[in-house]
């Protein structure tokens, strides 16, 4: 289970340049870390923190969603979050992605 979830993280990667899966929210990084807590944190906490956000849903019951965050070098980051069919966090990948024209 842990492998399939991993290749479904690394395929999610992969694809997030795509329009499916673009953000739908911009939040602080610092925000996005004191949440988001592998393990414990819920959908439904993450939700009411940092409000809803672009989510794929698979039928094994995981939910992938997708913020945004400005990075220090004036990239744009973004956050991904794996959530298990009980809706707690597994997951959490971050990284800039692109850098924001001036």
């Amino acid at each position: 289970m842990k492998g399939l979830s991993l290749i479904v993280l690394m395929l999610l990667a992969a694809c997030s340049g795509t329009r499916a899966l673009q953000a739908s929210k911009n939040v602080p990084y610092a925000t996005l870390e004191q949440v988001v807590q592998a393990g414990s944190s819920t959908r439904e906490q993450v939700r009411a923190a940092l409000g809803d956000s672009t989510s794929i849903r698979f039928d094994s019951g995981n939910e992938v969603w997708m913020y945004t965050y400005p990075a220090a070098s004036g990239a744009q980051g973004e956050y991904v979050i794996l959530f298990g069919g009980d809706g707690v966090v597994r997951k959490v990948r971050s990284g800039e992605v692109y850098r924001v024209k001036k």
